[in-house]
């Protein structure tokens, strides 16, 4: 058996403690160990470095010195929970960004960062490069069945725009979207992390929801390592007092047994060990 990562096996143990398995994981919610879920792996695993900006804001940079992953509860500076952003050398500007507001659920966003970080050590693909691959981000959630709503503008794609426009697909339940959103207005459900163009998530309700914006600039192999998230309908672990109250009616939720969690947790070491990233 191959001996767990450091970091990895950290996560495990995190989940190891909950009580619950709820889903789908876009109405989780943030978990109280949310960061630990996010920066253990990069640190313990792939030499990501540390350091502080204050009172519960940590902030993680990769060993090139590209990259830079800032979780930012009390930033007075910040209104999103989790800042990613790369550069094409140390000290030079930033090229692409991406913000997850409060309430996001961590698994999403360390899915994101672990294809970012695959990539900087050359195992995937150029996280630099500009691309559009619309199937690619959108093909794993119209498998799990969400459903295009709303198109306006742009060149018909196999499955919607190819070249700027607009575009929506809605989850099952109605109650996660992502939007191609080519414009600079400010889109109703990411408000709070102002006017945009690129990628867009959203979930819950109007209150009780979070939100993630995407840089055009940002490829969308790795945004997909995100959307492919929103589609997995595995339960992720919660303790009950972690559940959004007006969300709690939405999800479904099932008491976790040792064996349950055992199992899940060697499932997750191992999917940290080999990332997905698609075809």
């Amino acid at each position: 058996m191959t001996k767990d990562l450091r970091g990895a096996a950290a996560v495990r143990h995190i989940d190891q403690a909950k009580e619950l398995k709820v889903s789908p994981v876009y109405l989780a919610g943030e978990d109280r160990s949310g960061a630990a879920r996010v920066l253990l792996p990069l640190r313990d695993d792939l030499g990501w470095s540390v350091g502080s900006t204050g009172i519960a804001n940590v902030v993680l940079d990769s060993p090139c010195r590209r990259a830079r992953i800032g979780y930012l509860p009390t930033h007075p500076l910040y209104s999103s929970l989790w800042v990613v952003r790369i550069a094409p050398g140390p000290l030079h500007p930033y090229q692409w960004s991406a913000v997850f507001s409060h309430g996001t659920p961590s698994e999403i966003v360390a899915d994101f960062a672990e294809a970012l970080a695959y990539d900087l050590v050359g195992g995937g693909r150029d996280a630099l490069r500009p691309e559009r691959e619309f199937d690619r981000v959108l093909s794993a959630l119209i498998r799990a069945g969400w459903h295009k709503v709303q198109e306006v503008r742009g060149a018909e794609g196999a499955e919607g725009v190819r070249d700027g426009g607009k575009l929506t697909f809605n989850s099952p339940d109605s109650l996660a979207r992502i939007r191609w959103i080519d414009g600079s207005e400010v889109d109703a459900d990411t408000r709070e992390l102002g006017p945009h163009t690129g990628w867009a998530f959203s979930a819950g309700l109007p209150g009780a929801g979070w939100s993630a914006l995407f840089s055009p600039e940002v490829p969308d192999h790795l945004v997909a390592a995100a959307s492919r998230r929103l589609a997995v309908v595995q339960p992720v672990f919660r303790d009950e007092r972690e559940l959004v109250p007006e969300l709690r009616k939405h999800l479904t939720i099932s008491l976790v047994s040792t064996d349950q969690r055992t199992a899940t947790g060697r499932d997750w070491s191992r999917r940290r060990r080999e990332p997905r990233h698609g075809s």
